[in-house]
C-alpha cells in the first residue's frame, strides 16, 4: 500500500471519548458502603445515578447526558473511557476500571488501561481570586482504551470504583464498585 494510501486509512480513524460522570451523593445515599468490594463482581447501580457524554464526531444516536448512550462509531476507531463526579473527583472520585460486553456482538478488542503523566498540567493558582493565571503541577491521567473491530450493536457494561474522602480530609478510599450500562452501533465502514 502507498503512503498516500495508508495516510487517507489512518486519517479516517476517530478517537472517540466518553466520560462517566457519577453522581457519587445519590449513589452513596441509596448503596451502602460495600464491606467486602469485588471488582469482578460491580453492583448495577440505578441508572439515575450516571450520566454518559461523547464527543463523538461521527455522531450520538440518542442519550447524550443519560445513563442511556448510544452512539456511532467504525471499525478502527479508538473509543475511550474515563470517569468524574459532580465535584470534579475532589471529595468522591471515580475510575472507570472495565468495559465489557453484556449483550450483543463483540466490537470491541480487550479495553486496557492507559495512563499518562504530564509534568505541567494546568491547576487553577490558590493564591488568586479566580485562579488564574493558573500554576503547572505533575498531574496523571488514565482512561480505558478500546479498538472498534466489527460492525454490530453491542450493549456495554462500564465498571467503575468509587472513592470517598476519608476524615482526615486528604485520602480517598474505596466505597464500592458499580456498573452501568450503555449502547454501541458501528456502522458497516471501515477505517
Amino acid at each position: 500500500m502507498e503512503s498516500d494510501d495508508m495516510e487517507s486509512v489512518y486519517s479516517c480513524i476517530e478517537e472517540i471519548n466518553i466520560l462517566l460522570l457519577a453522581d457519587a451523593n445519590s449513589i452513596k445515599n441509596l448503596y451502602q458502603k460495600q464491606t467486602n468490594p469485588d471488582w469482578n463482581n460491580p453492583v448495577w447501580v440505578n441508572p439515575k445515578f450516571y450520566h454518559l457524554f461523547a464527543d463523538d464526531s461521527r455522531g450520538i444516536i440518542s442519550g447524550q447526558g443519560t445513563s442511556n448512550l448510544s452512539f456511532r462509531a467504525n471499525v478502527k476507531d479508538l473509543v475511550s473511557f474515563t470517569g468524574s463526579t459532580f465535584d470534579n473527583n475532589d471529595q468522591n472520585a471515580v475510575i472507570v476500571y472495565g468495559v465489557d460486553k453484556s449483550a450483543g456482538v463483540d466490537l470491541f478488542n480487550p479495553f486496557v488501561m492507559n495512563v499518562v503523566s504530564r509534568q505541567q498540567a494546568v491547576a487553577p493558582d490558590p493564591q488568586s481570586r479566580n485562579g488564574l493565571p493558573p500554576i503547572y503541577i505533575p498531574k496523571t491521567f488514565g482512561a480505558l482504551h478500546g479498538q472498534v473491530v466489527r460492525p454490530g450493536t453491542e450493549n456495554i457494561r462500564i465498571s467503575f470504583g468509587l472513592y470517598t474522602l476519608d476524615n482526615d480530609g486528604q485520602k480517598q478510599s474505596l466505597y464500592g464498585y458499580f456498573c452501568g450500562q450503555a449502547s454501541v452501533t458501528v456502522q458497516g465502514q471501515v477505517g
